[in-house]
């Protein structure tokens, strides 16, 4: 009497397993594959655990949990400013259960940055959405003066002793270098770039009193600017950063040159198929509207943004252009780093 019972049971596992294949390739992620081999779907990082891009990526895995019924699997592959993890999701299976989140600066800069790159970025991925701003903000430490309240200030001081014309970057050829030579140049400084491994180290140096200045994206020196450790003098984004409020941008200070946004996207190998983009586009936009992904992100200072496949791909082309010019003009040399 117990082979009917068994056969019973087999045939609802079966049934729900159908039914949970289903449900998910109604949603559209392209994920439903991967539920039935031993792989979970994953989302590829290419920087450590507890920075910017890896707490935006456990937020929105949290979400998409949420809408798709199974979860996602956060891996971080780190080294070389994400460009390992870039390769290996280049040549991932594209159906839609490998997918990256990376800073634009690994599509728009990169190209121009590194004389060796093992992608291409048009013609390796495929842009899903964009899910964040990221704006990059001057900071100051206690080498300055507390009297110090304004990039007007700030050019004045410097001005006053050249061998404060030094500022920080987290990292040579990243966007904040370049915004810092942007900067030099439109205020008439000669500024020298100090570049460190990561934002950690630069940020401490600018709490110790060892560098005057910081440029780094807007999360990097939000929590120790709200403790009153550092300060914010001003910001690139079009509109004031919601992690610094208080904080002017360089618009409102007379440099209208220096609007500038980086930001995180989500990318799938580029033969995944336009339906699973659309449909993993769609399930991104659902995951940002959750209360988890709004706390987590303005936690660390991110603004929320979705931008959909194609807006998102026009800007990626447009800012490749600008920065090309930009870089061209700061005299930068491509690096052979690898």
């Amino acid at each position: 009497m117990s082979k009917p019972r068994n056969d019973l049971f087999q045939g609802v596992a079966l049934v729900r397993r159908q039914v949970l294949r289903a449900f998910l390739a109604a949603l559209g992620l392209g994920f439903a594959e991967a539920y039935s081999q031993p792989q979970q779907p994953r989302l590829f990082l290419g920087f450590g655990a507890g920075g910017t891009s890896d707490v935006a990526a456990r937020a929105l895995s949290r979400s998409l949990r949420e809408v798709m019924g199974g979860e996602v699997v956060v891996e971080n592959r780190v080294g070389a400013g994400a460009r390992i993890a870039l390769e290996h999701v280049r040549s991932a299976v594209a159906d839609g259960s490998v997918a990256i989140l990376v800073p634009d600066a690994t599509m728009i800069l990169y190209p121009h940055v590194y004389r060796q790159l093992g992608y291409d970025p048009e013609r390796d991925f495929v842009p899903v959405a964009r899910v964040a701003n990221l704006a990059i903000a001057l900071y100051v430490g206690a080498m300055v003066p507390t009297s110090v309240t304004t990039v007007a200030e700030f050019i004045a001081w410097v001005r006053a002793d050249p061998l404060r014309a030094t500022f920080g970057t987290p990292a040579a050829g990243a966007t904040p270098h370049f915004v810092g030579e942007m900067f030099a140049r439109a205020a008439g400084l000669s500024l020298t770039a100090v570049h460190y491994r990561g934002s950690g180290p630069g940020i401490q140096d600018l709490i110790g009193g060892h560098l005057p200045a910081f440029f780094g994206a807007v999360p990097d020196g939000a929590v120790m600017a709200t403790a009153g450790r550092v300060r914010a003098l001003a910001t690139t984004g079009p509109h004031r950063s919601s992690a610094t409020p208080q904080v002017p941008t360089f618009a409102e200070q007379q440099f209208g040159n220096l609007v500038v946004e980086d930001g995180l996207g989500v990318y799938l190998p580029a033969a995944a198929p336009r339906p699973v983009v659309e449909r993993l586009a769609t399930a991104l936009k659902h995951a940002l509207e959750s209360p988890d992904v709004r706390r987590s992100y303005e936690a660390i200072g991110l603004d929320r943004s979705y931008e959909s496949p194609d807006v998102f791909a026009q800007r990626l082309r447009r800012d490749r252009g600008r920065w090309a010019t930009i870089i061209r003009e700061t005299g930068f040399k491509a690096l052979d780093e690898r």
